[in-house]
């Protein structure tokens, strides 16, 4: 989606989530966490017209790291890095819009400003992501970005790209369970399945309101999907369903999401924002306004979708990270309501969580956007954007050694 005008839109939004009433700003008690993260920032090695990580980040089989850095200029190009977090050494694994070139697919004049999905490994052993691009969309969804996006995966080894599919919608989105890759696109909630073993591609269209875009496709160990789906009742109020996929690609089930829908109204709302999966094949995640929810397979029904309450311990705030701790019985992230942004970690099965203040020094114009990456070693790994001296944005990475 177009970063400026949706951005400050959000910040708007998001300052008014300090002064929602207390029914709906319930929660454990707050407190201190028991003892306060570190946050080290890592220099991000310059590409050419860079301005941010849009919550493209993940790692291999080898604990390495990679990340998606985003262009601003339309006709830009994405760029993909690789940090060994042992040695601090950076790798440049190349630039979207030459990997069109090379595949012989990239058509005249166009551009892949952005890699905004998680790069997520696969069964296969190879990572998988999506790129973008921006140029002419509309954001209340009634027309999509000119060039379209592209599924790529590479060999972490090789730095090999292979191109996969093209597609009209922008790919935000991308998640990987059993032998598939899902990739999710807007506008209209498109849904697509790689098969990682054949190749086949599937797609199918889960719709939703006007320009909504969600951030996140959410995917299982058995290969199914999960995808929201954003409309009117019959009344003309929001409501929102999550639509399950087996691993057949039917539809299983659409569960009613009460705390989906946003008073901000589609376009604003950025659907599911934070993610994390347990060991045991459960997913936690957030929604634009905070609201954890998890999912509970069950062998012979739909997948049970169970609202836990906020995230954070005094209610709404924006919760785009989440990283699991303690071998499971944490989860810990990244909150912002309003200008300030927050350490929230949330035991389980207690369900109680503790914020603390992060202080982002003399930094300025910061955003802190998705990830659930972590290294080897636990630390968690966010990124984004801050000010660059003489305007604009420029990327920013932040290692987090959470000590509570």
């Amino acid at each position: 989606m177009s970063i400026g005008s949706a951005e400050h839109r959000r910040r708007a939004i998001l300052r008014g989530l300090i002064g929602l009433p207390a029914s709906l700003a319930s929660g454990p008690a707050a407190g201190a966490p028991r003892r306060a993260p570190a946050f080290t920032e890592i220099a991000v090695p310059g590409v050419p017209d860079a301005n941010a990580i849009w919550g493209a980040t993940g790692r291999d089989i080898h604990g390495r790291l990679w990340f998606g850095v985003s262009a601003k200029r339309p006709g830009g190009s994405a760029h993909l890095l690789r940090l060994d977090p042992a040695t601090g050494r950076w790798t440049d694994a190349g630039a979207v819009n030459d990997r069109l070139g090379r595949a012989g697919v990239r058509r005249d004049g166009e551009g892949q400003v952005k890699i905004h999905s998680r790069i997520l490994q696969a069964a296969d052993g190879r990572l998988y992501f999506t790129s973008m691009d921006e140029d002419g969309e509309r954001e209340d969804g009634t027309m999509l970005p000119r060039w379209g996006s592209h599924l790529w995966r590479i060999d972490p080894a090789t730095f090999a790209w292979e191109h996969l599919l093209a597609a009209p919608e922008g790919l935000v989105a991308a998640a990987a369970g059993g032998p598939f890759v899902f990739a999710l696109g807007y506008f209209g909630h498109v849904l697509y399945r790689f098969d990682t073993r054949s190749g086949e591609v599937r797609r199918a269209i889960v719709g939703t309101e006007g320009g909504h875009a969600c951030r996140n496709v959410l995917a299982d160990p058995r290969g199914h999907a999960f995808v929201p789906r954003l409309g009117r009742s019959a009344t003309g109020a929001g409501e929102a369903h999550l639509v399950e996929f087996d691993a057949r690609f039917d539809v299983r089930a659409a569960t009613p999401m009460p705390r989906y829908p946003t008073a901000a109204g589609p376009t604003a709302n950025h659907g599911i924002v934070g993610v994390a999966s347990m060991p045991d094949g459960r997913i936690f995640f957030t929604t634009h306004e905070g609201w954890l929810h998890e999912l509970v397979p069950k062998a012979a029904s739909p997948t049970a979708v169970v609202d836990r309450g906020p995230f954070h311990p005094e209610g709404a705030a924006y919760a785009p990270s989440l990283f699991v701790r303690d071998k499971g019985r944490a989860l810990v992230g990244i909150t912002q309501r309003g200008g300030r942004f927050e350490w929230v970690r949330r035991a389980l099965p207690s369900w109680r969580s503790d914020a603390a203040p992060i202080d982002l020094g003399t930094r300025k114009g910061v955003l802190l956007y998705g990830s659930m990456t972590t290294d080897d070693a636990g630390r968690c790994y966010v990124a984004g954007w801050q000010a660059a001296g003489g305007g604009g944005h420029r990327p920013l990475l932040m290692r987090v050694t959470d000590g509570g």
